[in-house]
């Protein structure tokens, strides 16, 4: 399902825009940008994005970056991005808090075999600093 924007674009233009595909997405009010060389996973934090002290919760950069790497995966198996992937594996490396709402993830493909691809993500917030770094395995299913 492609969509309006929920966060302001500044910069390049995406292929495609990924707005309320899956009940997650929906409920957590991201949405997945796709460009040639990477995708991305946006979205304004609010209060279902926070833990119990008021920050990011942790969980949220772990779901940005699976999102993101796995439609990076999507992209190495069909150029529209509809290939089914899942993840094998899902690694978090957490480095500093948000200084403001908008936190997104980029993901890039670092290999990709016959039916499964590696990715690589960092996760910033509006200021474009670094949150987290994340690897992630995924697999083709599927046709």
């Amino acid at each position: 399902m492609s969509g309006e924007p929920q966060v302001p674009i500044n910069g390049e233009t995406p292929e495609r825009i990924i707005v309320g595909e899956t009940g997650l997405q929906k409920n957590l009010g991201y949405e997945n940008r796709i460009f040639a060389d990477r995708c991305e996973s946006h979205l304004i934090m609010d209060d279902r994005h926070t833990n119990r002290r008021d920050g990011l919760h942790g969980g949220i950069h772990a779901i940005l970056l699976d999102s993101a790497c796995g439609f990076a995966a999507s992209r190495a198996f069909s150029d529209d991005g509809s290939q089914l992937v899942v993840t094998l594996s899902l690694n978090t490396n957490y480095l500093a808090p948000p200084k403001d709402n908008h936190i997104y993830a980029v993901a890039r493909v670092s290999h990709a075999g016959r039916s499964v691809v590696y990715t690589e993500g960092k996760v910033f917030d509006g200021q474009d600093r670094l949150l987290a770094t994340g690897t992630a395995v995924l697999k083709k299913v599927g046709k």
